[in-house]
């Protein structure tokens, strides 16, 4: 076998072997709780093939999708992005204002506007970061952790003390007014049916996922095809030999920082636009941070992301399904995540010491043809 070979067999095998020994280590706690793994994931499929829990699994997978991807933009130029988390809480609430407190519009602008709040939110909270990072050296993983706990404080305190519905005053209930109609994000229903697949009433799904989707494929094309993209990769690959090829690297991290703050914006709009209808003080939470785990185990590539939100998603929902008709509590599946990720690391890191050192072995040898960058 090629070196070549080689190294995209090791490509392809990382994360299948990351997924297997997460299995393992699951698998080896419910046996030590008294569960037999083998009916556990066995139960585990079955109940996800049911049209209810795929249509739950694209579901959750949609938000993922775009947190994901926010979070590879920034690692594609070597800048951690740990702040997705407060940029989709501004950018949601930003998107409740607008869908609450404009009145009267028709959907086909006030949906827009709603989203485009969603953006600019995500923006506004990605930009502090990045301009402290180009200015004054601030490393981003510190001020973007920070900025993650104002958000909330901020959003809290907002939603509490200013944006409170009037409706809900002398209950416990803490939310916005209810989000008009027209900036609500259709369901897939129709749109599925005509395809003759029939989503349960009950299901949530609606056109953010078929946009996410289409977004991933759009990045991995810009990425792969454009002068711009190829500035991405040039600073990826040699941030120093990139800016003395002329390529401007403040533009380039300001760019892809500022793009990863706007797909960050529109993580919470698939709960609050497709589902809930109001933010509250118990929005969803958490879901930035996962996003850190779907790009690491996609390794930063738009379409992968797309992949691994899904597997996310299934994961989540079968831990729904185990705990109740199994009693195997749902932390098991979360350690399987936390396995899986840490063991895609270790494995990427892996490859990546093996191309360093085939490409060493390459270089000492005249004439030979080295690995290309996107090899890396």
């Amino acid at each position: 076998m090629s070196p070549r070979v080689r190294l995209t067999v090791l490509q392809a095998a990382a994360p299948l072997v990351a997924l297997l020994l997460g299995v393992v280590v699951a698998a080896a706690i419910m046996l030590a709780l008294g569960h037999d793994p083998v009916a556990t994931f066995a139960l585990m499929a079955s109940f996800n093939l049911r049209p209810a829990s795929l249509a739950s699994i694209a579901f959750k997978a949609t938000p993922l999708i775009f947190a994901g991807l926010a979070a590879a933009m920034a690692f594609r130029v070597n800048l951690w992005n740990i702040g997705v988390e407060g940029q989709y809480y501004i950018g949601a609430f930003a998107a409740a204002m607008v869908g609450f407190g404009l009145r009267g519009l028709p959907a086909v602008i006030h949906l827009p506007l709603t989203i485009l709040a969603g953006v600019a939110g995500g923006v506004l909270w990605a930009l502090p970061p990045i301009l402290l990072r180009l200015r004054r050296g601030a490393h981003e993983v510190i001020t973007t952790i920070m900025m993650n706990y104002i958000a909330l404080a901020l959003v809290h305190y907002l939603l509490a003390d200013v944006f409170r519905d009037p409706a809900q005053a002398g209950t416990p209930r803490i939310r916005t007014p209810l989000l008009a109609a027209s900036a609500r994000m259709p369901g897939l229903h129709d749109a599925l049916a005509l395809a003759g697949i029939e989503l349960p009433g009950h299901s949530a799904l609606n056109w953010l996922l078929p946009v996410g989707i289409l977004l991933c494929v759009a990045l991995a094309l810009l990425l792969s095809t454009t002068r711009a993209g190829y500035e991405v990769r040039a600073v990826a690959h040699g941030a120093g030999a990139a800016e003395a090829a002329g390529i401007p690297l403040d533009r380039v991290h300001l760019m892809m920082f500022a793009g990863s703050g706007a797909l960050a914006g529109l993580v919470g709009l698939n709960d609050l636009l497709g589902f809930f209808g109001y933010f509250d003080v118990d929005f969803p939470k958490g879901l930035g941070f996962l996003g850190i785990s779907v790009a690491l185990l996609a390794k930063n590539h738009p379409v992968g992301i797309i992949f691994a939100a899904l597997l996310f998603g299934y994961l989540d929902r079968g831990a729904e399904g185990i705990q109740v008709f199994s009693r195997v509590p749902r932390e098991v599946i979360t350690i399987l995540q936390a396995v899986t990720i840490l063991a895609i690391v270790v494995a990427y890191e892996g490859v990546s010491r093996y191309l360093r050192a085939l490409r060493t072995r390459e270089a000492a040898v005249p004439g030979a043809a080295t690995p290309g960058p996107e090899a890396a």
